[in-house]
């Protein structure tokens, strides 16, 4: 059994109720559960798969992210709930998980994260508020070469199809 630092659990306690006060006033995630909460960013936290955005002490904006193997990502996409804490750093493809930020400061994270993962590429599932139905969209970084980016976004939306739809093969029988 290993014990964290005291400062650093408080740390984790304190950037838990930040995200926790920015999940409350998102009109998407609001509504959500507290357990999806806790599946969504304990092992985040614990990762330090995360960026808070802070403005004057006061949190603006969240984002985090898994790094996934594909056969985590299929379990990803076909259940976004399944991810376990072991799942979150267990490949290299990024998704982008939760992306919170209620008080119009989507920008400047989409900025952040283009500077801080400047030659990677993430794919996130989108719902939109109000909305049943979800969409995998891609982000990449601001140095990549467009070419590149899509050339690696095509390979892995192939290699998602190939394994989702040989999986539908094997249920049907």
């Amino acid at each position: 059994m290993s014990y964290k630092n005291v400062k650093n659990l408080t740390d984790d306690f304190t950037t838990l109720g930040h995200i926790a006060w920015l999940w409350a006033n998102s009109p998407l995630h609001k509504e959500w559960s507290i357990s999806l909460f806790t599946k969504n960013i304990l092992p985040a936290i614990q990762h330090d798969q995360y960026i808070l955005l802070m403005r004057d002490e006061f949190p603006v904006a969240f984002c985090s992210w898994a790094n996934l193997t594909l056969t985590n990502e299929v379990k990803y996409v076909r259940d976004v709930t399944s991810s376990t804490f072991e799942d979150w750093n267990s490949g290299e493809r990024k998704w982008l998980i939760d992306w919170i930020a209620p008080f119009g400061d989507n920008n400047t994270l989409y900025r952040y994260m283009r500077k801080k993962f400047p030659n990677e590429v993430f794919r996130a599932i989108r719902v939109y508020p109000g909305s049943t139905e979800a969409k995998i969209i891609h982000v990449q970084g601001g140095q990549i070469n467009k070419f590149t980016a899509k050339k690696l976004i095509q390979q892995y939306q192939e290699e998602l199809i190939q394994v989702l739809n040989n999986h539908k093969k094997i249920v049907r029988g």
